[in-house]
This record gives structure tokens, sequence and C-alpha cells, in this order.
């Protein structure tokens, strides 16, 4: 089925029912995109191709800060290991340091060689957008408002801040969220950026990661006013964030954002998030990665997303995708199950 924007356009708005059930990941591991083409992903044609075969209706670029060295290289470790379900070859992952960041006090902050987010290479917009298909467009991945500053500090260092140096921890989340606002104004002026997705992760398996409070003072009002400039110029946008997001996810919905994703087995109910505000955001997600997505088989995975399918996409407002993301250690053939069984099972109407 040729990809449609539109598809998830309709999804996100919650305006009725399109022709399928959209597919929603937004990151899938090269390993995967490279079994799924039948080649390694090496170009901009190749990255399109692999988005559009796949079942998807937009291909996701990610920018802002994360993707620069202060982050990547300053703030992030990288281990090598045996992570991936189809080969036995060894892959490269960065973790985020825990205890202490590289920003301890002001005097590191204003030490940071901090860059501009004018000068990013945003050439990855306009060589994607000239592949694109008809109907097909970009979905502009930023977010990470939370997450940088974390990882800036460490989360361990931002959680003493909070307390013992909170005019730090005002100035760190001032200069992220400017920085990432910035990159998000960009993307807003390429015409094939449809929709904009805000990764940012604030909670685990339990509870939020911080007190609510500093969420609501430095990292919610960035987002409702992204949210409105995208509006404004006919965008959409989605909020991630894995774990449970019950204790604040009246404040996600009042941001204005158009999709929640992934709604974690576990930590949610999607059922419960559905019944309770799926009249003012749509919901993305919830084929459990724990279990299903990685140690089960193929006939598991279509069978759980047949489920879903089944108890939230009448009416609309529901798109398919992992509980979290693509990684490595998907088997292919379980992520196969999970596309196809998606453009299978969710063909409206719904056979219920």
């Amino acid at each position: 089925m040729e990809p449609n924007f539109e598809r998830y356009r309709t999804m996100l708005l919650r305006a009725g029912e399109p022709d399928r059930v959209p597919l929603g990941d937004i990151s899938v591991h090269p390993l995967l995109k490279a079994g799924v083409l039948g080649r390694p992903i090496q170009t901009a044609a190749d990255e399109v191709a692999f988005w559009a075969t796949a079942g998807y209706d937009g291909v996701p670029i990610e920018q802002g800060l994360q993707l620069t060295p202060l982050i990547r290289q300053e703030s992030m470790q990288e281990v090598s290991a045996q992570y991936a379900a189809d080969t036995t070859d060894a892959q490269v992952r960065s973790w985020a340091t825990e205890g202490q960041g590289v920003v301890a006090s002001r005097e590191d902050l204003e030490r940071l060689a901090w860059p501009d987010p004018d000068a990013l290479d945003y050439r990855r917009f306009e060589e994607i957008g000239a592949r694109l298909p008809p109907g097909m467009k970009v979905i502009g991945v930023v977010g990470k408002v939370f997450t940088n500053v974390s990882w800036l500090m460490g989360l361990e260092g931002l959680s003493f801040a909070t307390a013992d140096d909170p005019e730090l921890v005002n100035a760190l989340f001032e200069r992220v969220g400017r920085f990432q606002y910035r990159a998000f104004e960009r993307l807003l002026d390429f015409d094939c950026v449809g929709a904009v997705w805000h990764a940012d992760d604030i909670a685990f398996n339990t509870q939020l990661l911080v007190n609510p409070r500093l969420l609501r003072k430095h990292v919610f009002p960035w987002y409702a006013e992204m949210n409105r400039a995208a509006h404004a110029r006919g965008r959409l946008t989605v909020y991630h964030s894995d774990g449970a997001l019950q204790e604040v996810l009246p404040d996600i919905v009042a941001c204005g954002f158009d999709g929640l994703n992934p709604i974690e087995p576990g930590a949610m109910d999607i059922e419960a998030v559905k019944r309770e505000y799926g009249s003012r955001i749509s919901i993305i997600g919830n084929i459990d990665l724990r279990y299903t997505l990685t140690r089960g088989t193929p006939d598991e995975v279509r069978a759980e997303v047949k489920q879903r399918i089944h108890d939230l996409a009448p009416g609309g407002g529901y798109a398919v995708s992992s509980s979290n993301s693509v990684p490595e250690y998907v088997p292919l053939a379980n992520f196969n199950a999970m596309r196809e069984a998606t453009l299978t099972y969710g063909r409206y109407p719904i056979a219920l």
C-alpha cells in the first residue's frame, strides 16, 4: 500500500477512520531496516525506500542538541556488546552518565563549548525531502528538553541540584530549552515536514523520574509553546515518553500534543488512557517490547497487534507501534509480523 501522510494526519487529528491503521514507530535499528530492504541503509534514497517499503507514511529525521558533540562525546559513553537478535556481531550503544555529569556548577555551564542551533546540519531534511514519494512526509524528531539536561548533569546530579542549586537548574533548562526550540523552528521551514515528534523520557515503570513540579516549571511550557507554533503552521505533534505517566497525563494533554506514544505495557493501561483521553489525544503504540516483540513468536506478535487494533482502532485515533522503539534485539521476523499484521487487520472498518 502506498505511503499516505493524510492517513497519519487523520489518525493524529482524531478525524474519523482513515483507510487503515497507520504504523507509528519512528526509530528502527539499521540492522532491521537492512533486513526489510534487502540491503544496508547507506543513502538518503535507501532511508526513504525503507520507510515506504515497510508501510510507514513518514520518514523520521532527528535534530537537536542530542546529536552534537556536547552530548554525544562529552556526556555519553559508548559500550560495544552483542545486542542483536539476528547476528552474533557486536554493536555499539551509547549510555548516559547516571551520577554526576559534565555540569555541576554555573562555572561548568559557562565553560561548555555551546553549539549554535543555526549551525547544525539540516541538509538531511533537504536530501530526504527531495526523494519522498507523493503523499509521504518527514517527521521531525526534536524533544529531549528534560533528557538533555539530565544527560548534562547526570540524573543524580540533577536530582541533588534541584535542592542545592536551583538557579543552576533554571539556567540549564533555559539554555537547553532555547536550543531545542530554535532547532524545532528551523524544521518548520522545510515544507517536507508534516509533523514533529518530541521524544523525552521522564518516567520509568512505576513513576516519574523527578518531581512533577520540575516538569511543570521547566519542561512542559517549552512543549506547549512548540505545539502552538507547530499548529499555527499546519504541523502536528506527538509526545513520546516511556514509563508511568499517569501523574502528568493531564499536563501532557494540556500542552496540546496531537498524539501520545508509546503507552508502555505494565506501566500504563492503554485502554484506560484511550477511554479517558482518547477524545483529546491520539494513541500510538503498546506492542510489548519486553516479551512479545523480543522473545515472543511471530504468531504471538500478530495476535497482540490484532487485539490492540480490535480494542483501540475503531473510530480512529490509534496507530500501531512498539512500546518504545525497534532496537536490534527485536528479531526481524517479529518486526515483520508487527508490520504485516497491521496491514492485514488494520483495514477499516475494523472487524469486531
